[in-house]
């Protein structure tokens, strides 16, 4: 069969094709070409009629025809590796990004808030923060260990009553200034051991210096975990009443304690 050399890529290719067979390029031979090509391979049995002469000299798109792709223009091997090995990576990462970012909420949170005017629009960035007591007072205490100081201390103490189970228990925290209060985290005693044999608050009633504001809030009777409760008041002064309370319960045969503890209780606002 004979040979020709494709003027695109040099390669050696079949005359008898239109298309290189190494780039894909035209071989710009006319159909006498092809012809003859075919008639010196294979003899034919009977005569045909010959078609006309017709040279295509130009490329096909000159024709109508659409242009045939070349090796560079098609996504090679490299390309597609790249991308299956790209693509669950970046999955990966924004995965463990939204998770860490999930856990840092508490520590620090921004809100932007939307601050418009008649004839422009600004946006005013704040920052959500802890918001630490400048006094306490409690209405019993265990004793100067247990004062309601180690409530928002950040540490694994606790506050305790003076034996009374809870009953008619009050703290009230007092800041240097008027705070927004948007939420506060509420914590039990942290060892497993001590949290069941005290008493822990139940029902609270939360309320502040702004006229009408007050929230009853039921907590959970578990240790594993903080527990939010949404405030949004301004003031100085937030109280919160202990309405009922969870009894402690004997551990290993050691009898319950008649305390009532809290570990913490950490309030976020703006002021």
């Amino acid at each position: 069969m004979e040979k020709i050399e494709c003027k695109a890529c040099s390669a050696i290719v079949d005359k008898s094709i239109e298309f290189c067979s190494s780039c894909g390029e035209w071989l710009g031979l006319s159909l006498k070409d092809h012809e003859d090509s075919k008639n010196n391979s294979e003899p034919e049995i009977k005569r045909r009629v010959r078609p006309p002469d017709e040279l295509l000299s130009q490329p096909l798109s000159n024709y109508g025809a659409t242009p045939i792709p070349t090796r560079k223009e098609v996504p090679g091997i490299r390309a597609v590796f790249f991308l299956a090995v790209t693509i669950p990576i970046i999955a990966v990462a924004s995965f463990y990004y939204n998770q860490n970012i999930a856990e840092e909420v508490i520590e620090e949170i921004q809100i932007v808030e939307q601050a418009t005017t008649t004839s422009t629009s600004t946006t005013v960035q704040t920052l959500l923060q802890l918001q630490y007591p400048f006094s306490c007072s409690a209405s019993s205490s265990y004793g100067e260990g247990w004062s309601c100081e180690k409530i928002y201390d950040d540490e694994p103490t606790s506050w305790q009553d003076n034996s009374l189970k809870c009953a008619d228990a009050t703290l009230e925290f007092t800041f240097s200034k008027d705070v927004y209060f948007q939420f506060l985290t509420y914590e039990n005693i942290e060892d497993t051991k001590s949290f069941k044999r005290n008493h822990k608050p139940r029902d609270l009633l939360i309320t502040s210096e702004e006229d009408g504001f007050s929230i009853e809030y039921e907590l959970e009777n578990q240790n594993n975990s903080s527990q939010w409760i949404d405030m949004n008041t301004t003031s100085s002064v937030i109280t919160i009443e202990i309405l009922s309370a969870y009894p402690g319960e004997e551990v290993n045969g050691a009898e319950p304690f008649s305390e009532c503890a809290i570990q913490e209780i950490t309030f976020y606002g703006r002021g």
